[in-house]
């Protein structure tokens, strides 16, 4: 039996992460966890030090501070010791035979790196509804004028793409030879992408493969690992590591995508996210204070009426 070792990063988020450990190690492939604790201040440390002390399977390293989440990945794969490696996370939840159904498409279509249908599921919704939700979208799962990938397409089959949904499975060795891009910051978006784009430059084949299901929970108010950063500060390190993304594979870009002038995607970029995330969200707040005002001014003349 092929077996896989789960690579899962984390940074203060243990309620999600005391369930996910049991939920991956109810996959039969899984062979062993390698947790990395990055600057937890919420009793992650101790919580894992008393799990792998009685489940072998379970295995720490605790970085002594927040080194950010490449740094992590990166470690936690130095330390695999399975011929696989999955890109977990703390939050994810897997479908039922997930790990089967990935090794038999990827022996199936000589994928190097492969990747299963990625749903993000709100608290209030149930895994067959969001399932619903995603089956709904249309067009390709890569954006190539975006530089994106609709990570829940609900596709009818195979497909090998150039950008894939962020839990990843492949050999550990191509994992420690590509490694994730430790030169993004604060929220580490791109830092997925970096590493697919960096594997197509080796050659590797990377493949979707829709008939295994991963869920993301989105968690209201979740400032743990990469949501730590909000508002403003996001949007920034949004916006400074698409930057280094881009410049950094320009030529693969101008290859496989349409996003015509780098320089003018870059910027145009950057303003839809400044008034996506910070112009318009402020002007509904003081859109919000405004009737607010108004309202206390006409209840206020209504008791003087009366």
């Amino acid at each position: 039996m092929t077996e896989v070792s789960v690579v899962i990063p984390t940074k203060d988020r243990l309620p999600y992460l005391r369930r996910a450990i049991p939920m991956f190690l109810s996959h039969e492939q899984v062979m062993e966890i390698v947790v990395v604790v990055d600057g937890c201040q919420d009793g992650t440390a101790d919580y894992l030090a008393t799990l792998a002390a009685s489940d072998p399977r379970v295995r720490y390293v605790d970085n002594g501070r927040n080194r950010g989440l490449p740094y992590s990945r990166n470690r936690g794969i130095e330390l695999a010791r399975c011929e696989y490696v999955f890109t977990g996370e703390d939050d994810l939840e897997l479908s039922d035979g997930f790990f089967e159904t990935l090794l038999s498409h990827m022996r199936d279509t000589a994928a190097d790196v492969i990747s299963g249908r990625n749903i993000f599921r709100s608290e209030s919704e149930t895994a067959a509804e969001a399932v619903r939700r995603t089956d709904k979208l249309h067009g390709p799962a890569v954006d190539r004028r975006a530089l994106t990938v609709e990570t829940g397409f609900a596709a009818s089959t195979d497909q090998e793409q150039s950008l894939l949904p962020a839990p990843m499975l492949a050999r550990t060795e191509i994992f420690r030879k590509v490694g994730f891009g430790e030169e993004y910051e604060g929220n580490f978006w791109r830092e997925e992408s970096d590493f697919q784009l960096s594997a197509l430059s080796h050659g590797y084949k990377l493949v979707y493969c829709p008939h295994a299901f991963s869920f993301n929970l989105v968690i209201e108010g979740d400032r743990g690992g990469v949501h730590a950063s909000t508002g403003r500060s996001w949007v920034m390190y949004v916006i400074k590591n698409n930057w280094r993304f881009v410049n950094k594979h320009s030529a693969l870009i101008a290859e496989e995508f349409d996003i015509g002038n780098p320089r003018f995607y870059i910027t145009k970029f950057a303003l839809h996210r400044i008034c996506a995330h910070i112009i318009l969200p402020a002007i509904v707040r003081a859109k919000r204070r405004v009737l607010n005002v108004l309202g206390s001014a006409k209840n206020a003349g209504a008791r003087k009426a009366a």
